[in-house]
């Protein structure tokens, strides 16, 4: 997802708008310090009685308003350049409608232009007991619109002064491809923070551990607006930083200001924009790159009876083509990061009376065991849970995995879908009925003593030890006593028959 967009970090850095230039001196300038002196006029009116409605400029060539109203001109007059603030004269909204007013006008060479603002800084700072009708009166036939402009002037000033501004940048990294930066300026008046609109100014943004989408890692950037970043690096989480930059920003309340040495009015000397303004942000986040499982399946018993248990063995690894992640991925948690767990869905199909040979897709209407899962959070071996294997005949096991089965910010939008093929031979049982033994012939019954004497023959006495089960030496015993009985026996018969 454009994550929620959820890992933001934002670094507020405040303008540094009260470092000036190098000319700037303390109130009292140091003695070997060059003297500045007030050379006389700039644009404006002189009226008929003598009077001087305009900028004046200063020796070195600078060029501002009037302060103090009803003070003696400043020509010939010698001044060192001071910090406004060190001087405490002015209120935060007398200094941020000042500053407004010399940054955009003093420095002006036309002459209604700087007349206008020569009083309309004199309406700020103080008129010195004097009306503004009677000071634009000196501008002649042009003493109306004068008076219009500088009216305007001292609106605008109010309106639109500030004293200081802010830069604030905005860094996000996205679920899948790239992220974005923003960098926002803020600018603070006498009547609140007000954030500027999109495209008013350009940053500089220079990133780390990332790049804009051109391979560059600086670029200007519109202020205000979304530009995307692509992070680089092919760890499972990366870390992007973002610096931004401003310089002559036309904000702020720096004053530069020409300070009498003697009595005469100080001079409010027109300044260039230099107001600066930084800041920059970092984040880190899951690496947006997908990531491509591999699953190597082995079934646990080639050969099984009906209704052994077997299961599946997974081994489990990710693709490294480009573009993909090399390791498994993870996914943002409170306290830091976590794999993304996967749930791989094994279906065991069987039985099929024929050997099985391999295809891309399970055939239709394929019988089906069972289905298992296993819940697999980065590579290695694991084990399903088993399935009882209902019949003889032939069995294979297939397995997928779907992305769509993690919930939302569980990582499936870069966890990329598998499957494997049907009928791959390290997959496939073979259960086979057990073979019963056929029944053994009845032994025949032994005979009994008398019908051995009955047969009259010798060779009773040898065969009935075998077919009773003895043999050996056991066998020898029982024939040897039999003989000697028989012998007995046949003897006295005989002998009773002699008599």
């Amino acid at each position: 997802m454009t994550h929620r967009i959820s890992n933001l970090v934002t670094v507020f850095v405040l303008a540094g708008l009260a470092v000036f230039l190098g000319m700037l001196h303390s109130l009292v300038a140091s003695p070997d310090a060059r003297a500045l002196t007030g050379a006389g006029h700039g644009p404006g009116y002189l009226s008929h009685d003598g009077w001087w409605l305009g900028a004046y400029r200063l020796d070195d060539g600078a060029q501002g308003f009037c302060l103090n109203a009803g003070k003696p001109s400043p020509t010939g007059n010698g001044y060192d350049y001071a910090d406004a603030a060190a001087l405490g004269w002015y209120t935060p909204e007398q200094s941020a409608s000042l500053a407004y007013i010399s940054r955009t006008w003093a420095g002006t060479d036309d002459r209604l232009t700087a007349a206008a603002g020569q009083i309309a800084t004199w309406l700020v700072a103080g008129l010195g007991g004097h009306t503004p009708e009677e000071l634009a009166a000196r501008a002649g036939s042009d003493a109306g619109p004068v008076l219009a402009r500088a009216h305007e002037m001292v609106a605008e000033a109010a309106r639109l002064g500030t004293s200081s501004v802010r830069a604030e940048a905005v860094l996000e990294l996205a679920e899948t491809g790239p992220g974005r930066v923003r960098v926002e300026l803020s600018v603070v008046r006498p009547s609140g923070t007000e954030l500027l609109p999109p495209g008013v100014h350009l940053a500089r943004v220079s990133l780390d551990g990332a790049a804009f989408v051109d391979g560059a890692g600086d670029a200007e950037v519109p202020t205000g607006t979304d530009v995307a970043i692509v992070p680089s690096g092919d760890a499972a989480s990366v870390t992007v930083s973002a610096a931004a930059s401003f310089d002559g920003l036309p904000y702020g309340d720096r004053l530069l200001v020409a300070a009498p040495r003697t009595d005469a009015q100080a001079v409010l000397v027109a300044v260039p924009a230099t107001a600066e303004a930084r800041a920059a942000a970092s984040t880190t986040g899951p690496s947006p790159l997908p990531f491509q499982p591999i699953v190597a399946t082995v079934t646990s018993a080639p050969e099984a009876l009906p209704g052994a248990l077997i299961h599946d063995r997974l081994t489990v690894s990710v693709d490294t083509a480009d573009g993909l992640l090399p390791s498994w991925g993870v996914r943002a948690v409170d306290d830091g990061f976590e794999p993304v767990e996967a749930v791989v869905e094994s279906t065991l199909y069987g039985p099929f009376p024929a050997p099985l040979s391999e295809s891309p897709d399970v055939p239709d209407g394929a019988p089906v065991v069972c289905t298992v899962e296993t819940a697999v959070d980065g590579t290695g071996e694991y084990d399903t849970p088993e399935c009882a294997i209902p019949a003889a005949g032939h069995y294979v096991w297939a397995e997928r995995i779907d992305p769509a089965r993690l919930s939302a910010g569980g990582g499936g939008e870069r966890l990329r879908p598998w499957r494997s093929a049907f009928g791959v031979a390290t997959e496939i049982t073979l259960a086979s009925a057990p073979v019963v033994p056929a029944p053994e012939e009845p032994a025949p019954a032994p005979l009994a003593p008398a019908a051995l004497a009955d047969t009259g023959g010798s060779w009773a006495a040898e065969a009935w030890p075998a077919a009773v089960g003895l043999g050996g030496a056991g066998a020898a015993v029982l024939t040897a006593g039999l003989g000697r009985r028989l012998h007995r026996r046949n003897t006295a018969s005989r002998c009773r028959m002699d008599a």
